[in-house]
C-alpha cells in the first residue's frame, strides 16, 4: 500500500516539475516574479481550441461573468472523480451565473473527445496542447481549479474544487 502512495506522489511531483518549467521568469535584479494571473490579481487571457477546433478566448468573459477554469487530464483519477460535481454546477443554481471551462493538459484531441463522451462531461473542454494556459496560471499539478471573479481577478487557485468560494463569489 505504501508503494502505491509513493508512486502516486512521484507521479504528482513529476507532473508538477513538467508544468513548472516556464512558470516563473527572471527579472533584471536576479529575483523571480510570477507571470500575471499565476496566483492572484488580473486573470491571464488565452485562446485555445475546443474539441471541434474552434478557438475560444477567455477575454470576452473577463470582467463580465465569473469563470471556473478546470485544469485536468484524462489519466487523472481526481479529475475523473470531480466530473459529477462540476457537471452539477452546469445545471444547478449557478448555471446561468458561472462559465466553466475544462482545460485538458497536453493530450490529443481524439483521446480527450473519447473521455468527454464516455464520462458525460457537460461543460466546454479546451485543449491546452502546448501547456501555455497552464504556465500562464502557474499550474503545478492537476487537477487545479482557478476561479476568476466578475471583475476579471483570480479569486481562488487550489487543487480542490472550490465549494463555498463559488457560492460566496456568486452571491456578491
Amino acid at each position: 500500500m505504501r508503494y502505491r502512495y509513493a508512486i502516486a506522489a512521484l507521479v504528482f511531483l513529476l507532473c508538477g516539475a513538467a508544468l513548472a518549467g516556464a512558470e516563473r521568469v527572471l527579472t533584471e535584479g536576479g529575483g523571480d516574479t510570477a507571470i500575471p494571473g499565476a496566483s492572484t490579481g488580473p486573470a491571464a487571457d488565452f485562446s485555445l481550441p475546443d474539441l471541434d477546433g474552434r478557438q475560444v478566448t477567455l477575454g470576452p468573459f473577463l470582467g463580465k461573468t465569473p469563470v471556473l477554469l478546470v485544469f485536468w487530464a484524462t489519466w487523472c483519477p481526481e479529475c475523473k472523480a470531480a466530473i459529477p460535481e462540476i457537471n452539477a454546477l452546469t445545471t444547478g443554481p449557478f448555471a446561468e451565473k458561472l462559465q466553466i471551462f475544462g482545460l485538458d493538459f497536453r493530450e490529443s484531441r481524439e483521446q480527450v473527445a473519447l473521455a468527454v463522451k464516455s464520462r458525460g462531461i457537460r461543460y466546454p473542454v479546451l485543449l491546452d496542447e502546448r501547456g501555455q494556459a497552464a504556465r500562464a496560471y502557474g499550474v503545478v499539478g492537476i487537477p487545479t481549479y482557478i476561479l476568476i471573479d466578475r471583475r476579471g481577478n483570480v479569486a481562488y487557485r487550489e487543487h480542490v474544487l472550490p465549494g463555498k468560494e463559488i457560492a460566496r463569489l456568486l452571491a456578491s
